[in-house]
């Protein structure tokens, strides 16, 4: 378990680390054109982050990986994808480049994870929540392949790939309105790190305190619109959220809560841009929730609040919730978020 002043301390230097980067980061942004084409506000935000993410790991490796090579390997992995992430990050930001090669990074990182030995063998079923099962969990470890002297467990490694991609992609598209992914991460992770101390999992509740400080102390530049995350910034969240979910039992369930909206908002806007506007459901528009939002008549700080208290409440009942009661919230997020969409189909009625 991670002690109250560890994770305070931390966050504290973490975030300082951050705040300071943001700055030199922004300023290399403004000087070589690494620029929002319509708003001319500095991108590469994301380099600010996994900056100060990296620097604190490597110089509390020691102290936050005991002698397990399987720890050893995570660590390692998490910093890799990351890299790969943010160096096509950083090529979209200045080339502008496609949806089929922005796609190529996020597919990188995740194999990555793979390789390195992230998943799960066991995931929750939602279906026992419900009374539909008698089994609470689901397990993925069936089949498995030989593979070079090691095997790969095929729907462990499946579910592994999909749910990461499924994250970077909710962050990325959700990266819309100032602070607003920057704010949510803050609240995954911070959510994170209290599952994992709950469960006596301090490697991800020591990256979940880190991984706050790293998006906090970017969020007071980002809120205000100074320099946004860009490509890299806003798939680097969820791909860290969900590598730190799969890092021992009993997160996946409270990140889905936190990225509910994120995620559900997601599903749809590719639904509605497949098979209702008949175009790729990759190419971005103004659909999702939080720009429906803000046509809808709230203002982009209300729309930002707004989204925020969603995700820290039910982030926070998913910590205190079991049973049945989380089945139920699970159903109360869907509702929502359907609620939302019908009532943003309506002009003005959040003014």
């Amino acid at each position: 378990m991670i002690t109250t002043e560890l994770a305070f301390f931390t966050l504290i230097i973490v975030g300082i680390v951050s705040y300071f980067l943001t700055r030199l980061v922004r300023t290399f942004a403004v000087r070589y054109g690494f620029l929002d084409t319509q708003t001319s506000t500095p991108l590469l935000g994301g380099a600010a982050v996994f900056l100060s993410f990296s620097i604190i790991i490597a110089c509390a490796l020691l102290f936050i990986v005991d002698d397990s090579i399987i720890e050893l390997n995570i660590v390692s992995g998490i910093l890799i994808g990351s890299a790969v992430l943010m160096l096509g990050g950083a090529l979209d930001d200045k080339y502008k480049l496609k949806a089929r090669y922005q796609i190529v990074s996020p597919i990188l990182a995740s194999l990555i994870m793979i390789g390195f030995g992230l998943g799960q063998d066991n995931i929750t079923n939602p279906l026992y929540f419900f009374g539909l099962s008698s089994d609470p969990l689901i397990h993925l470890k069936v089949w498995t392949i030989p593979f070079l002297g090691d095997e790969i467990t095929l729907f462990t490694d499946l579910f592994t790939f999909v749910w990461l991609m499924i994250l970077m992609y909710a962050t990325k598209l959700l990266d819309g309105l100032n602070g607003l992914v920057a704010g949510i991460t803050v609240i995954g992770a911070m959510v994170l790190f209290f599952t994992s101390n709950i469960f006596n999992q301090p490697l991800p509740a020591l990256l979940a305190i880190i991984l706050t400080g790293s998006y906090g102390g970017f969020l007071p530049y980002n809120i205000t619109g100074k320099i946004f995350l860009g490509e890299s910034g806003s798939t680097i969240a969820g791909f860290l959220l969900g590598a730190l979910s799969l890092i021992g039992p009993a997160k996946i369930s409270v990140t889905l809560l936190v990225l509910g909206l994120p995620i559900l908002d997601l599903l749809w806007v590719m639904y509605e841009r497949k098979f209702q506007a008949k175009t790729s459901p990759f190419i971005g528009d103004a659909r999702h929730l939080h720009y429906k939002l803000i046509r809808s008549g709230l203002s982009e700080h209300r729309a930002v609040m707004l989204l925020w208290g969603i995700s820290l409440a039910f982030g926070a009942l998913g910590l205190v919730l079991q049973g049945i009661a989380y089945g139920a919230l699970l159903l109360m997020l869907i509702a929502l978020m359907a609620f939302m969409l019908f009532r943003t189909n309506r002009k003005s009625v959040f003014r």
